[in-house]
Parts: structure tokens; sequence; C-alpha cells
């Protein structure tokens, strides 16, 4: 075991990212940009199971009106729930 050089982790991650690496205009941050925030304001975020047959149906539906699978479930949840809304 004599002689093994330790890994750096920090070191292997500067190589990879690059020591002075600036944010590039326009990319997004680690934190969530402004506009999602302004966009997601009115919205939470919940976690349900569901059977495996109707998350195979959801994922189909999304795909086949080219939209993404929160605004198909929204659209349903919307129109079983029209008499709570």
């Amino acid at each position: 075991m004599a002689g093994k050089a330790k890994f750096d982790q920090e070191a292997a991650f500067k190589a990879i990212v690059g020591v002075d690496r600036q944010q590039v205009p326009g990319e997004e941050s680690a934190e969530q940009p402004a506009k999602a925030r302004v966009k997601n304001k009115d919205r939470v975020q919940r976690s349900y199971f569901i059977d495996r047959d109707l998350d195979k149906a959801l994922r189909r539906m999304s795909l086949e009106e080219e939209k993404k699978l929160t605004e198909s479930v929204n659209e349903i949840l919307r129109a079983g729930l029209k008499k709570y809304l």
C-alpha cells in the first residue's frame, strides 16, 4: 500500500470544470432561475403513488399530445375536479 497516491476529489473536480470558470451569461446557475420561480409561484410539488398502468397511459398520452407530463396530469385533474374548483 505504500506509495499509493491518495485521490484528490477537489483537484479532479477543478480539472473537469476548470479552476477559473466564470458563469456564462444566459447560463443557469445552481439556484433556480428567476423566470422559473415566477412561473412556479402558484404550484406545489406533491408525490402520489399511482398504478403502473395509469403511469404508462399518462406517459403515452403526453407523448401523443406532445405535452409535458405535468401539463397532461394537470389537464386530467382539472377535468376530474371541475366540481371542486
